[in-house]
């Protein structure tokens, strides 16, 4: 093993732990307990596995049998030899019908597998809080499900279709050398198993150790590229194609270079294998060559030896794939289990309950937060918004106007002080019920790679058709979406680049208008949008958030002079409140940022 590096007794210690706590992550995926159909198939599917087994490995003694007969000669053993070559042929072809039906046995339990697995991580990825969403990388993690899955369904494969008839035929082989021949066959096999089995455990930890580093490069490369197709317009922009692609390159050499040398220390690992085998094989096929040159033992058995020791060196080769396709498929597994372990931030507590339907009033009491703790955001904000009028929010970039927001929703909880709807706090509730109360059209509008259809229908997917074009006639979206070729079938491409920054704003506006909330949350709702459009849309944002609760969130002060109450913000303080017209006659930080917005539309104009 000299040049394939040393694995000290502590990291292989840990790489075992490792594997222990995968496999106990593993167990409830891997058997399908809960279906009584899959749990059928399994149970057929191991019997006829051992069945196969058991007759492959009967085959060469039913042929050291005829071998025997035929040696010995005469025609009074004829009928016997035409027998014994009878069942040799009947039982190889009836171990093949059973190895190919055990394929379709099996079948369903891997699909079953793939679906179940691929579910669950999505499903935990979606629960998972805002923090961890905004510092992912969507490439990195598609590449690490991806490898994940494949992991489980070679890890399900292995047990099924290689442990078991390894046990199976390895079993059979000795009880036979046993019963039929001297001890020292058994010894000689035994010794050779051992040998070869450190060597493979010894070499694959080392392995292990170059392709877990492989794995985690090579989904961070993967991340990257992704990104910057995500980013293709960017990427144009600046005419940064080389660079993306040498950045890439630095990735994909760095991945390249521990694939190497994990393929030195598989070769290396295989030569060894390969020697210790041929020993073995030489050291029984001597033994029993010398036997039969004596007569003790026959042609037949000379034969047995010799297909039973290839029969077993085959299993200890699969042995060797086998354990290191193990340690590959749990280093492909350790990733997806690492974010089937990420927690979320903001969960439902063990006593949480579903709000209350009431009014929609909100409440924010001595609310501090921070995203780091060297940075305050918000520093003991408090206001309330009595249920079915509207409060305005603005102030400069980065004064806490979205903070705020994402704290309603949920995304965050604050670090001291509490959020309230109807007088209950939101930490108290699940997480569920917060979300359903609230409808939101965020600043960056993302649609989905699918219909417009699909897109408003998001906001409420039971709603009929009716429903759907109710609320884009409401968001000045009806007549756009009717005059394209498909309509509300046409495809918005990814990201929803297809359509420009209003048309994808409105697409927002109607699937919140969908939700029907009772709090509505308008986090710079018509920022993308014309002066024209901005005001026919403010117009009838007022009158579908009639009646409810609204938040609006604003950098053009226009879209806030009806609210009821308005805060502005400044370094995550409330510095002024109140009304439009009252804080115009304030003279304060809202009429200056008022007056200054007022020149640049003027501005404007006059171009």
């Amino acid at each position: 093993m000299r040049g394939m590096g040393r694995m000290d007794p502590e990291t292989m210690d840990l790489a075992r732990r490792q594997d222990v706590h995968v496999w106990r992550m593993l167990r409830p995926f891997l058997w399908p307990c809960q279906d009584p159909g899959l749990r059928t198939r399994m149970v057929v599917t191991l019997l006829l596995i051992g069945a196969t087994s058991a007759l492959g490995t009967l085959t060469p003694l039913v042929m050291a049998m005829v071998v025997d007969i035929l040696a010995t000669g005469g025609n009074t053993v004829a009928w016997l030899a035409y027998a014994l070559l009878f069942t040799y042929c009947a039982v190889f072809t009836l171990n093949r019908v059973i190895e190919t039906w055990r394929n379709y046995i099996y079948g369903p339990l891997e699909q079953r597998l793939n679906r179940r697995i691929r579910l669950a991580v999505l499903r935990h990825v979606h629960e998972l809080s805002l923090r961890y969403h905004i510092s992912r990388k969507t490439g990195q993690v598609s590449r690490i499900i991806d490898n994940g899955v494949r992991g489980m369904e070679q890890i399900l494969n292995m047990m099924v279709f290689m442990i078991l008839p390894l046990v199976v035929e390895v079993g059979i082989v000795v009880a036979v050398l046993k019963t039929k021949f001297m001890v020292s066959y058994t010894l000689v096999l035994f010794a050779t198993a051992v040998i070869y089995s450190v060597v493979l455990v010894i070499g694959s930890e080392i392995l292990r150790k170059h392709q877990r580093a492989a794995v985690t490069e090579s989904a961070a490369a993967h991340g990257k590229a992704v990104d910057s197709l995500l980013n293709y317009e960017t990427v144009k922009y600046f005419g940064n194609e080389r660079y993306v692609a040498d950045r890439y390159d630095d990735d994909l050499q760095r991945v390249e270079r521990l694939q190497l040398k994990a393929l030195y220390s598989r070769t290396m690992t295989g030569v060894l294998q390969v020697v210790i085998m041929g020993a073995g094989l030489t050291v029984m096929v001597l033994m029993a060559g010398r036997e039969a040159l004596a007569g003790t033992m026959t042609v037949g058995g000379f034969v047995l030896v010799n297909a039973y020791v290839m029969q077993v060196l085959a299993p200890l080769g699969r042995m060797g794939m086998l354990y290191r396709g193990l340690k590959q498929a749990f280093t492909d597994v350790e990733q997806m289990m690492g974010l089937l372990l990420e927690t979320s931030e903001v969960a439902d507590g063990a006593d949480a309950t579903p709000l209350s339907a009431s009014g929609g009033a909100i409440a924010f009491r001595n609310v501090s937060f921070a995203y780091d703790v060297r940075r305050p955001i918000l520093e003991d904000i408090s206001f309330e918004v009595p249920a079915g009028t509207s409060m305005g929010l603005v102030g400069a970039s980065g004064s806490g106007k979205t903070t705020i927001g994402r704290l309603l929703f949920r995304f965050y909880d604050p670090d001291t002080g509490s959020v309230e709807i109807d007088g209950a706090d939101i930490r108290t509730a699940t997480v569920a019920s917060v979300r359903a109360a609230i409808g939101v059209v965020p600043q960056d509008a993302v649609l989905f790679n699918d219909t417009l259809l699909y897109n408003i229908a998001f906001g409420s997917p039971g709603a009929s058709r009716g429903e759907i074009e109710r609320a884009a006639k409401l968001a000045q979206l009806h007549d756009f979406v009717a005059a394209l070729p498909d309509g509300y079938d046409t495809v918005v491409g990814e990201r929803g680049l297809k359509l420009s920054g209003g048309e994808k704003q409105r697409v927002a506006i109607a699937r919140a208008v969908l939700k029907r909330p009772r709090i509505y949350l308008f986090d710079e709702a018509t920022s993308a949008l014309d002066s024209h459009t901005e005001r026919a849309i403010q117009d009838d944002l007022r009158e579908v958030s009639r009646g409810t609760t609204t938040l609006i969130i604003a950098h053009r002060l226009s879209t806030v002079v009806h609210a009821a109450q308005i805060l502005v913000l400044e370094n995550g303080r409330i510095v002024e409140r109140g009304m439009h017209d009252s804080l115009l006659r304030g003279g304060g930080r809202y009429a200056a940022l008022w007056l200054q917005q007022q020149k640049r539309l003027e501005l404007e104009a006059a171009d």
